[in-house]
């Protein structure tokens, strides 16, 4: 690198020292150079010709150096260039306060040639590398933003029909619930599609789904759309609909459509639909009740084949209810339960700790998907009371494997923190005065946040997760790459590991694409000072390929499943007699 070629502004309202300064890096090679002796053009020459750095006296009049600096950081940020300090002055207050500004240096007057020109070199050398790291963090905030709207669009389109998905019609639903519009849906069952599977095989059935949903949008305004719900189920999505009697309409006009034999190759199929019609006025709180609603109006055969959602209908809508209720007290219960997934060492292939996981057993309901049951909690606000319940039970845990045979230090079990516990101003304090209840060692235990979770309050994140990993608690951020995937907040979060989301490894072993992305996640993951867990490991190669990029950990069902309490010990421990094994 060649700092004599970086642009340097010399502001000092002695033109003496002015003219010395540049006098003096003209003679030493530095070509780039420009001096003021009135700091209030400071801003005005920035924005001409941005420096790279700033040799800034302190002590000026009209604006003082420390008035400058202010100014530079309301105009540039974290983009404000470099700045060292000239003073005569050699107190601790100027000091502290340039310290605390930013400064990266000062330089004492009378000035000393050698020193001056030393300084100056370590302060540009160093703000190269600054610029190097920063490009390098754009570079791949880019390539994830670019692999995230893929992964995104990918995750709302079936890949079948390239019709949206289920997610896909959801967020059509949720943002014509956020504009506040009406909202009319026709929930399109298709029977007989299963005939066509048995019949003529899969690849039929899968044309036949992409012919009927291109003749089904060829009838559709520009306001209404269609997406595959399930297997058989189509969805047809009215933002602005007229009336009850207008989606009625609509829904004739489909059915008459489907009730003509579709040619496809050599073919003639037909199926029999069912349409069932929910219709939205006012606000939605819930857009997929109002799917559930049109799926419960679909009429019984035989009969008319088109039937609107009625008050009769919401009996059935009890189910979800039964659901929140039971929700509330669960823990108390005995209901809960977590189950641990092993993290190894990609190196030594030695368990080093595991993943707590939340299951639910109901004594009625049976068990109960997390993907269910948590966006429950969050919204009810009951995921308060089951966080606490998780990290005690955790920590209870912890205690006990301490004592498991070759137990390392560095064993730790993981637990997920939600966005809500977060927003608890009194959750550090109250996570550390429970490791200090149990006698528990922070290294112990980590955390495990989602990038949006932070987003929510990044002060109050920075705040909560600097006081735990002050007390030796580790924080990782969870699912890298699917949520707000800005690396910003690396540079400000005490983070000490970056989990690369299963999207990511899925496809390794065949996408170059993947392949690349991980082994730069994993390079800039390294450049910040975390190491990296990756999620979804089920073939060796996956975990082959991460290992030779430096990934240092791994979980997925390649090594264990998520195993209750007990089964983990016994797992843990078999591990550890099988490593005892290979070295004798």
């Amino acid at each position: 690198m060649n700092v004599e070629s970086k642009r340097l502004l010399v502001v000092d309202d002695n033109p003496i020292n002015v003219e010395m300064l540049l006098d003096l890096l003209d003679d030493h090679g530095f070509d780039n150079l420009e001096g003021i002796t009135d700091s209030r053009q400071v801003i005005a020459r920035c924005e001409a010709c941005k420096p790279d750095l700033v040799l800034l006296d302190i002590r000026m009049p009209y604006l003082n150096g420390h008035a400058v600096i202010e100014q530079l950081q309301q105009t540039y940020g974290e983009h404000a260039p470099a700045v060292i300090v000239l003073t005569a002055q050699v107190d601790d207050e100027t000091r502290y306060r340039a310290l605390d500004l930013g400064v990266r240096d000062f330089l004492t007057k009378p000035f000393q040639h050698d020193e001056v020109l030393q300084r100056i070199r370590n302060t540009l050398f160093v703000q190269h590398r600054f610029d190097v790291r920063d490009k390098q963090a754009e570079v791949l905030e880019r390539l994830v933003a670019k692999r995230t709207q893929a992964i995104e669009q990918q995750s709302r389109t079936d890949p079948i029909t390239q019709l949206p998905n289920r997610r896909g019609l959801l967020q059509v639903l949720r943002d014509g619930a956020i504009a506040h519009h009406s909202i009319g849906l026709l929930f399109i069952s298709l029977d007989g599609l299963d005939d066509i599977i048995r019949l003529h095989g899969y690849a039929t059935s899968e044309g036949f789904l992409r012919l009927v949903g291109r003749r089904i949008e060829a009838l559709l305004s520009a306001h209404q759309c269609i997406g595959l719900w399930g297997g058989s189920e189509l969805l047809v999505v009215d933002r602005a609909p007229h009336s009850k009697t207008a989606l009625h309409g609509l829904a004739q006009r489909l059915l008459a459509l489907l009730d003509q034999d579709l040619a496809l190759d050599e073919l003639l199929l037909r199926v029999e639909a069912r349409i069932g019609i929910s219709y939205a006025t006012q606000h939605i709180s819930d857009p997929e009740r109002l799917v559930h609603m049109a799926a419960l109006a679909l009429p019984n055969l035989p009969g008319s084949r088109i039937r609107q959602h009625s008050p009769a209908l919401e009996s059935s809508q009890l189910q979800r209810l039964r659901l929140q209720q039971a929700l509330k007290g669960a823990a108390q219960r005995g209901e809960l339960q977590l189950v641990y997934q092993p993290k190894v060492d990609l190196a030594s292939g030695r368990p080093i700790g595991a993943e707590a996981l939340l299951r639910w057993q109901h004594p009625e309901l049976g068990a109960i998907s997390p993907a269910e049951f948590i966006p429950l909690a969050e919204a009810s606000g009951d995921i308060l009371a089951i966080g606490d319940w998780v990290i005690d039970e955790a920590m209870r845990q912890a205690v006990a494997w301490q004592q498991l045979p070759g137990a390392e230090d560095n064993f730790e079990i993981a637990v997920n923190i939600a966005a809500r516990q977060l927003g608890r101003r009194d959750f550090a304090e109250r996570l550390l005065n429970r490791f200090e209840d149990l006698g528990l060692p922070t290294r112990r235990l980590s955390l495990e946040v989602t990038e949006s979770g932070l987003m929510l309050d990044v002060g109050l994140a920075r705040r909560l997760l600097t006081r735990l990993a002050s007390a030796g608690i580790k924080v990782a951020i969870d699912d890298f790459g699917t949520g707000y995937s800005s690396l910003a907040y690396l540079k400000t979060l005490p983070v000490a590991t970056l989990k690369i989301d299963r999207a990511f490894v899925y496809d390794l072993e065949s996408s170059a694409e993947d392949r690349n992305l991980a082994a730069t996640v994993i390079a800039m993951a390294h450049g910040f000072g975390c190491n990296v867990v990756a999620e979804g490991i089920e073939t060796t190669e996956q975990a082959a390929m991460l290992a030779r990029m430096g990934c240092e950990a791994a979980q997925g069902y390649y090594f264990a499943r998520p195993l209750p309490a007990e089964e983990f010990a016994d797992w843990y421990c078999g591990q550890q007699d099988n490593q005892a094994l290979l070295q004798r």
